[in-house]
């Protein structure tokens, strides 16, 4: 009976230890979608600023927005080199404020079309 009892036991944490190793990767997985989605916003965002500069012929309101927006980009990318982890999803919210302030249309555009 002891054996019985020792070997459920062992078969129930072998199972235990699959369920949540499991459930850590699938959270991987979300984690370094968000990071890809993020980097390549921040990208697309860097690329629009570039071409924007190229040009000289920003106002100098629109050189210091894309210089904060330049600053808080390079912080999280400092961040992301560094940490990693759940810090991705708050990148996002951060990302999506410097998009807004970048082009503060750009939604309204995508919500008519």
């Amino acid at each position: 009976m002891k054996k019985r009892t020792l070997l459920l036991s062992i078969v129930f944490v072998f199972a235990l230890v699959a369920i949540v190793n499991s459930a850590a990767i699938a959270q991987d997985q979300m984690i370094t979608q968000q990071m890809h989605r993020n980097l390549n916003d921040m990208s697309e965002m860097l690329e629009d600023i570039s071409a924007q500069l190229s040009t000289g012929k920003m106002t100098p309101e629109a050189q210091k927005t894309a210089g904060k927006i330049t600053q808080k980009m390079s912080h999280i990318l400092e961040e992301l080199a560094g940490l990693g982890g759940g810090v991705h999803y708050n990148h996002q919210t951060d990302i999506k404020k410097m998009k807004k302030s970048w082009d503060p249309f750009a939604d309204e555009a995508l919500t008519e079309n």
